[in-house]
């Protein structure tokens, strides 16, 4: 009994984190029946950029990489801090997570369909970072929904909390630039693993 009231509590407290990880899931499963249906008629373009790459040319290669394993989940940390300063922003906030989901699921299926030594390398290559990347996601998209609140109730008449909200800014900003430094150290570990194990690749 005690243990079960302990779950519940786990889950009272927890619920808007619970709420935005089933996004990026549901984000998942798309991407597994989208790669699933449309495999076969999806550009090659778009295909190629599922395999994930050994890499080559040294440090300025590493530091390419880096780079590019980094811009995508920046850009997309970006867009939930400006949501978040938003009385709209609720939206994206949805589509977000769900987007990531989607990419991250398209390559899991483009790996499960190759057999051992693709599932090798979903869960020794690209899992670990996803992982650090979905956290940086989660906890930006709880974050720009406190935000978001915060900026609307200003737009109620008679509201019981009318300004003082640089304390909340300089908050807010300081923890999403801790969770781009999160991101950047996402990137540094997907480095990592190409260079130890490209062989895999």
């Amino acid at each position: 009994m005690k243990r079960t009231n302990s779950i519940g509590r786990f889950f009272v407290q927890h619920r808007r984190l619970l709420l935005f990880l089933l996004l990026p899931l549901s984000g998942c499963v798309a991407g597994l029946v989208l790669y699933t249906t449309l495999s076969t008629v999806l550009p090659t373009e778009w295909m190629a950029l599922l395999p994930l790459k050994p890499i080559t040319g040294g440090f300025a290669g590493a530091c390419g990489q880096w780079f590019a394993s980094c811009f995508q989940p920046l850009c997309l940390l970006i867009l939930l801090f400006i949501a978040g300063l938003s009385a709209c922003g609720m939206p994206l906030l949805i589509v977000i997570p769900v987007f990531w989901g989607i990419g991250l699921g398209m390559s899991e299926a483009y790996y499960a369909a190759n057999g051992v030594s693709g599932w090798l390398v979903l869960a020794a290559v690209l899992l670990p970072h996803a992982i650090m990347e979905l956290v940086a996601i989660l906890m930006g998209c709880s974050e720009a929904m406190r935000m978001t609140v915060l900026v609307t109730v200003q737009l109620f008449p008679r509201s019981a909390r009318c300004g003082g909200l640089w304390q909340d800014f300089r908050l807010y900003v300081i923890r999403f630039l801790l969770l781009a430094a999160l991101l950047l150290g996402a990137g540094v570990l997907d480095v990592m693993l190409r260079l130890l194990l490209g062989g895999l690749l």
